[in-house]
């Protein structure tokens, strides 16, 4: 009887210990943030000090690893991955300058979407910035006539000539779906 009755509180504990724990923000993802973010300061890069390579590398890696692990939870998981992600380094090629992975944008922005899922409160500028750096560095599409904006606070194409069936038919993901659910 024992038995039954420590079952019967485990299970009816369970959902509220799992949604405790899916509160709590990762803290590796975080401090990879906060050292995402002090590489950039001003401050660095007016001393000429810039991201190091494996610096970046590692940030990637430690939420490749979160994310294949289901360790990005909480919407500040999500959003702190997708900003490292979307930091993914440039290297110049000819006479201009190409992502290493444009696919880490497009996955980034991913990343901000289901932080948005999960009521992000300062994400729509993400939105706009991984969208915008996939285009940009990506080779298929012409940035100007598929990028987005922001205005007051809300995601805009920049061109509204630009339908969404424009975008589907170059492989492009439809503004209706970036600001669905809004």
């Amino acid at each position: 009887m024992k038995a039954y009755a420590l079952i019967c509180s485990l299970l009816l504990f369970t959902p509220a210990i799992v949604t405790a724990f899916q509160s709590i923000d990762n803290q590796s993802v975080k401090r990879a943030l906060e050292e995402d973010q002090a590489s950039r300061s001003e401050e660095n890069f007016q001393q000429g000090k810039f991201p190091k390579f494996a610096d970046e590398m590692n940030r990637r890696l430690l939420v490749f690893t979160a994310l294949s692990r289901g360790e990005l939870v909480t919407a500040n998981d999500f959003y702190h991955a997708a900003v490292i992600l979307q930091h993914t380094n440039l290297e110049h090629v000819g006479d201009t300058l190409r992502s290493m992975g444009t696919e880490n944008h497009l996955l980034a922005h991913f990343l901000a979407r289901r932080a948005r899922e999960l009521e992000h409160s300062n994400v729509n500028w993400l939105l706009v910035a991984t969208y915008n750096r996939y285009l940009e560095y990506s080779s298929v599409h012409e940035f100007d006539r598929y990028a987005l904006k922001l205005d007051g606070g809300i995601i805009k194409a920049r061109n509204e000539v630009v339908t969404d069936e424009d975008r589907i038919a170059v492989g492009l993901i439809p503004v209706s779906n970036i600001v669905g659910g809004l």
